[in-house]
């Protein structure tokens, strides 16, 4: 050993970084482990993300066509940058349940200030945004729309919510954003 009081493993004995697993359903507040770098957009209540550019064409080509069919998404958008993709009617929650009747999906998320409840909200994708319905959580659900004041929703009574608009599930905010996919 070079130095007397430093100490090195033997080969093997540090193992290398775990393979990463399949994607988890579950949004986090806060990474316990660090992930690697990607490009997702920041946090800001009241702004939609910028669209991402497009490759430029090679030279001599002519300009690329757009996609013949395009259908919008929406996600919610964690401060974490973790995002669910609301292709259908999700259950927000801590530990949400989906009525056995229900075509709705459950999506739990991590909070780790336990201020979603449960069970929380309905989320379901609707024309320009999402429709939010609470479900008498106990911490209530808030949206701040761009250039609109803070207002709360009301318990069981369906509501609109906006592109670029912040949607607080208890203290856990998520913004709301779109996702255009191609169907060719």
């Amino acid at each position: 050993m070079a130095e007397p009081d430093f100490i090195v493993p033997p080969p093997g004995l540090v193992p290398s970084a775990p393979e990463t697993a399949a994607p988890d359903r579950t949004v986090r507040a806060a990474p316990t482990r660090a992930l690697p770098p990607r490009a997702l957009p920041s946090f800001v209540p009241g702004r939609a993300a910028p669209a991402a550019p497009r490759p430029p064409s090679p030279r001599g080509a002519a300009p690329a066509a757009p996609p013949r069919s395009e259908s919008a998404a929406w996600r919610l958008v964690a401060a974490s940058g973790a995002e669910i993709v609301i292709d259908g009617v999700l259950v927000l929650g801590r530990d949400p349940l989906a009525t056995a009747g229900s075509k709705a999906r459950a999506v739990a998320i991590d909070d780790p200030t336990r201020t979603v409840s449960k069970t929380h909200a309905v989320i379901e994708p609707a024309e320009e945004g999402v429709r939010v319905t609470d479900l008498r959580s106990t911490n209530g659900s808030r949206v701040e729309a761009p250039g609109e004041p803070l207002r709360e929703l009301v318990a069981e009574q369906p509501s609109h919510v906006p592109v670029g608009a912040a949607l607080y599930l208890g203290e856990f905010g998520l913004r709301v954003d779109r996702v255009v996919r191609s169907t060719v």
